[in-house]
Order: structure tokens, then sequence, then C-alpha cells
């Protein structure tokens, strides 16, 4: 009886965004992959906070996994399959576009920016977050500016934003910056704390996220400037206009009910798992912006 319940509501909820069952026919690219083969898979990162991220149970939580779990919902209307079984594939900057382009994963719920270089290789769904890049370091190094990092170690993540920021600028102003290569957030922070690497560049959001559950988090801080803004987006196939449509069209539904105005507190400004570290971020102008007039615009 439950369970009927469960659908009946599923299929009211469905009725309001205007979605409806779909016959197999009539379904293309990764919604009849998804129906076909009964499975939708999830790609997450293990370590950024506090959008995609594993708990103490060793499960993925996080804001963007939670909007990938709120389009998975109604997935599940779409195909006219509730019993649809999530699966997840934990990924890093170096493996998300392949492990997208080659079917491991349909939708990759990360950190990842839309940018008009990776639109060439994959698509995005609309806007989700906009974060800066900055450099995090020790308040204790003496490096008060991104200048003051001339010939010192600094940590990027391999295929992320950070990297090609931090080539870029060490050509532009001939810095001489030894560049260390970490696969993910966690082993970057952890070179920042041993002192292999003076600085560490991520976006704003997840260092402060990592800093706040750091053993030490008075330690360290944000050199003031920012070297770009970073649109977030959760990552989908290429050339695939109807599962975009449809994902597109839930997260517009989240906007614009306010579910999505809920949902940030959660994550950003009330005590996080598993530590309860608090980042206490309120959601930036940016932010408001995207989600008031929706887009999918990449940098």
């Amino acid at each position: 009886m439950l369970d009927k319940k469960k659908q009946l509501l599923a299929l009211v909820v469905a009725a309001c965004l205007g979605t409806s069952v779909a016959q197999a026919d009539d379904l293309t690219g990764t919604l009849k992959k998804i129906k076909e083969s009964g499975t939708v898979t999830l790609g997450y990162r293990d370590a950024s906070l506090p959008f995609s991220y594993l708990n103490d149970a060793q499960q993925p939580i996080g804001y963007s996994i939670e909007l990938c779990q709120k389009i998975v919902d109604q997935i599940k209307v779409k195909v006219g399959e509730p019993g649809l079984k999530t699966e997840y594939v934990s990924v890093v900057a170096a493996t998300r576009t392949p492990l997208l382009i080659n079917g491991t994963i349909d939708l990759e719920c990360g950190v990842t920016t839309n940018t008009v270089e990776r639109q060439k290789q994959i698509g995005f769904l609309l806007t989700s977050y906009v974060a800066s890049a900055k450099y995090a370091v020790k308040k204790t190094a003496g490096i008060n500016s991104v200048a003051d990092l001339k010939g010192k170690a600094v940590v990027v993540i391999t295929g992320g934003s950070g990297e090609w920021i931090t080539k870029n600028l060490n050509r532009e102003k001939q810095l001489g910056l030894k560049i260390l290569n970490a696969k993910d957030g966690g082993e970057a922070f952890l070179m920042l704390e041993t002192g292999r690497a003076v600085a560490y560049i991520n976006d704003d959001v997840q260092l402060m996220a990592t800093i706040a559950q750091s053993r030490s988090p008075d330690a360290y801080t944000l050199l003031p400037e920012p070297m770009s803004a970073e649109p977030y987006a959760i990552g989908i196939r290429k050339n695939d206009p109807q599962f975009k449509s449809f994902a597109d069209d839930v997260l517009r539904n989240l906007y614009s009910t306010g579910v999505i105005d809920a949902q940030y507190p959660k994550w950003f400004e009330q005590p996080i798992p598993p530590k309860n570290a608090v980042i206490n971020l309120p959601m930036s102008e940016a932010l408001k912006q995207a989600i008031a007039h929706p887009n999918d615009t990449g940098v």
C-alpha cells in the first residue's frame, strides 16, 4: 500500500512538472539507455565538500548529489520505472569527461565548471552554482598576494580549472612557479598541509569547506584575488537534446518554486556531515541571478 502511495505521489509531482510517462519508442539518448538498462548511474566526487563527497557510511552526499537525485526522481516517472536502480561511480577531474562520453555515467554530479572548451566534449545542464577560483595558503607563509607566489610550489588538481589558470598565470606573469599535480582536492590539501606546496588553487567554496573540516581551520586563509568566475553545472552527454530539455525543466522547477532556496542553507550555512563544520556562505548575488534567470552559459 505504501509503495502504491509513493507511486501515486510521484505521478502527481510529475503532473505538476508537466512530466508524462513516455513510451519506450518515444525515448532517445540517455533516457532510452536508462529505460532499457533499468539503471541510472551518477558520477560523484570523493571529497568535494559540500557538493559531492562521502559521508561516514561511504555514501555520496552533497548539494550536487541532491540535485541529481531530484532529477532521478523525475526520470523514474518519465520512463515509467518507479523501481529504477541508482548506481554511483567515483570520478575525479581527469576521468569525469571520458566516463560521461563512454556511457559509464549518465550524470556527472560534482563540481565541474561549464567552460566553452569542455562544451566541445560534453553537455551541461543549467548553472547550479557560481564560484570564484582562489589560492589557499597558510597564514604563517608570509604570502599575501598572488605576486608573493613567485618561485614557489603550487598544487593544482589534474584536469581542473585551477590547472590551466595557474599555467596561464605562470606564463603571463613569469612567476617561475613549481606546479605540482594532485588527483583530487583531498590530495591537494594534504600537500598544502604538509608543506609540499605553499598554495593550493580551487574554487573558493571548496577551499572554505575543506579548511573548515581540517585539523587547524584557523591556520589557513585565501588570497584576495579572484582568479576566475566558475559556473558549476551537472554534466551530461553532448548532443542529447531530449535528456537536456527534460533535466533542465526539473531544475527550472526547483528554482522557480523556491525548493533550491530551502536546499542551499542545508549545505552552505548549516553544519554539514561528517564533522558538522559550518562553511557559513550565504547565497551570492551571482547565484541568485543564475536562479532567477536560468542559463547554461559557459566561460
